[in-house]
């Protein structure tokens, strides 16, 4: 079993190997994971369009959803980085999918 694990892992690492190779001849691609999130809020639409000020070909967004299955562009499942939710509801648990979109709706985006 280990022998069959350790050849897999090699064939694995070689077909890696022989892939990425042709990626280095390849042009590049600038994807912009939450838009220009070092210089602005994640996932803001200045995030986005500093992005693509800057050449990204593709923004790359991340969804989650709400406790009323909506979904919505954001990277963190707890809203505390990202919203003023710990001021709002400092007893209450701050994930989503115990957030409905009615309430998100109304708090503030930390800058």
């Amino acid at each position: 079993m280990k022998t069959t694990l350790k050849n897999l892992s090699v064939a694995l690492m070689l077909a890696g190997m022989t892939i990425g190779s042709g990626a280095v001849a390849a042009e590049k691609v600038v994807i912009a994971h939450r838009g220009a999130s070092g210089y602005l809020p994640e996932h803001t639409l200045p995030a986005k369009a500093m992005a693509y000020a800057q050449g990204a070909d593709y923004l790359e967004q991340d969804l989650v959803m709400t406790k009323d299955d909506h979904l919505v562009v954001l990277h963190d499942h707890y809203l505390d980085r990202v919203t003023d939710v710990a001021d709002r509801f400092p007893d209450r648990a701050r994930k989503m999918g115990v957030i409905t979109l009615s309430i998100l709706r109304w708090m503030k985006l930390n800058p």
